[in-house]
């Protein structure tokens, strides 16, 4: 067991944006709704709703596809949610958490499952979407309890459906221990251990692990793997960060000086910062860019991109969660940063330097412990919703005011804390991720609340709970309802070429250049 400060990892933002296996899907209709705390009964599940309005095929069946024509509108209302934790079939009780959940296609099937982390005090927990709103409690991928940290998910080949790791602490460095490496057994909805066979168990790969990032580091399609560590454990000499290259078949062999290893990072998510194909890394929470200059190859920018940021130095430290947004829809990386308990920040990428925002970019007095990205009202402008970082000042359950941050399409965010996607709870809260469970074109949020140990050097920490809540926004094709479009991303076609990373072109409206 170890304590951190919370952040998030790339494996929640590999999860949700590059293995997004739900097919184009049809404008659904309006459904009706019951508001939480009314007294009437829970609505109907979003996806069976979805469904029953269109006429459309039970779910599982091959989607409809949107009309080659369609007419945007441009709702620009906030989002709102409510609370389906009830209904999810996800657990109800108080645990500590550790940086989020991972959200994959663990089974192929083109819905979204979950992989619950309570840090130390449960098994990892699995649960399967059964496609009609809810979430069913599958067979524990690991017969044990462990201290896990970080995980990331991606295609390895074999079975269709995601792959995934999970680091683990190492007990305060006490017995260092190697990641656990999943592979799926598709719609057997099963889970083998594989980190032997893929070469990353034992002494080499051990670590007090924190984060591990997937993702192709030398353009040839699959997936290489790297193992982002706390400190060296007493007798390890190093190096501390871990990188290997996937030599086919999720095989995996470790490489050197690739400008990695001895960084003092925790945490990373992965970004192509300067637009050159490549993908590049984020790191904290001690803020690190590293540019990717060729294949296992990286070279840090930090100072170059930051110096001509008034204070830039003093910018980097204490950085616990970072997110990618575009704010001005241009197809660069704009970094938000979180950094409780200061002053979030958004830095505007330029393509060779990170600037300072516009005052007033950010709301004054937001401070957040983590961030997620998506357009949460389909009005076509990337909005944010941010984890509040404490918990109640005098420790007795309260609403915890979690942020959403709308865009205004001015490179500016309205704040807002009347969204309904909010926990009633001491705890403070630990994550939040955006991803569509139901299919039905609006972002659902998943939160997890709760410090990362109950007891910790004379302070104690509050265990807090999961919660699914969906979204009440329009549906596409109801008045003030957007369009909106979801694309399976598979494997290349010589079956080599995995998901993470790719590029996706679109034309829209009849002509002008793809986006």
């Amino acid at each position: 067991m170890e304590r951190y400060r919370r952040a998030t990892t790339s494996a929640r933002r590999l999860a949700a944006t590059c293995l997004a296996t739900a097919a184009v899907a049809a404008p659904l209709a309006a459904g009706q709704w019951t508001s939480p705390g009314s007294g009437a009964p829970p609505p109907p599940s979003p996806a069976n709703a979805s469904f029953s309005a269109l006429g459309a095929p039970p779910p599982g069946a091959p989607p409809m596809l949107l009309p080659t024509t369609v007419r945007a509108r441009t709702s620009t209302a906030d989002a709102t949610w409510q609370d389906w934790t009830p209904a999810s079939g996800l657990p109800r009780n108080n645990r500590v958490k550790y940086s989020g959940s991972l959200i994959a296609d663990m089974d192929g099937d083109g819905w979204y499952d979950l992989v619950l982390n309570n840090h130390d005090q449960t098994r990892l927990q699995v649960f399967w979407n059964n496609r009609r709103g809810r979430f069913v409690r599958g067979q524990d991928p690991l017969p044990y309890r462990m201290d896990a940290h970080g995980m990331a998910a991606g295609d390895l080949g074999g079975a269709a459906g995601a792959d995934w790791v999970v680091m683990q602490g190492g007990s305060n460095g006490a017995t260092p221990a190697a990641p656990r490496l999943l592979r799926t057994r598709g719609s057997a909805r099963r889970l083998v251990q594989g980190q032997r066979r893929a070469g990353v168990d034992g002494a080499a790969s051990a670590g007090r692990g924190r984060t591990p990032l997937l993702v192709d580091l030398d353009g040839d399609g699959d997936l290489d793997l790297v193992l982002l560590n706390y400190d060296l454990a007493a007798g390890d000499w190093g190096p501390r960060q871990k990188v290997y290259e996937n030599i086919g078949a999720g095989i995996f062999r470790q490489r050197a000086r690739t400008g990695l290893e001895d960084l003092t990072v925790e945490r990373a998510i992965v970004a192509d910062l300067n637009g050159d194909g490549r993908l590049d890394i984020v790191a904290f929470p001690y803020l690190r860019l590293l540019l990717s200059t060729g294949p296992f190859s990286f070279k840090d920018v930090t100072v170059r991109w930051l110096r001509s940021i008034p204070n830039w130095s003093a910018l980097r430290y204490g950085v616990i969660a970072v997110a990618e947004v575009d704010v001005d829809n241009e197809g660069v990386a704009d970094l938000y940063l979180c950094r409780h308990p200061r002053q979030d920040v958004l830095l505007r990428n330029r393509g060779f330097r990170l600037a300072a925002s516009p005052a007033g970019a950010v709301p004054a007095g937001t401070t957040s412990g983590d961030v997620t990205v998506g357009d949460f009202n389909n009005d076509g402008h990337l909005d944010l919703f941010l984890s509040h970082a404490s918990g109640t000042a005098n420790g007795r359950p309260g609403w915890r005011p979690d942020r959403l941050l709308t865009a205004t399409g001015d490179g500016r965010f309205r704040a807002s804390t009347a969204h309904g996607a909010t926990q009633w709870t001491s705890a403070p809260g630990d994550s939040v991720q955006a991803f569509d469970y139901d299919r039905d074109g609006r972002l659902d949020l998943l939160v997890g609340g709760g410090d990362e140990v109950t007891a910790w050097r004379g302070t104690t920490g509050v265990p807090g709970p999961w919660s699914l809540f969906t979204s009440t926004i329009p549906r596409p094709g109801a008045v003030g309802g957007n369009h909106w479009i979801a694309l399976s991303v598979g494997r290349s076609p010589s079956g080599k070429g995995a998901a993470g990373g790719a590029t996706l072109r679109l034309r829209a409206g009849g002509g002008g250049p793809p986006r």
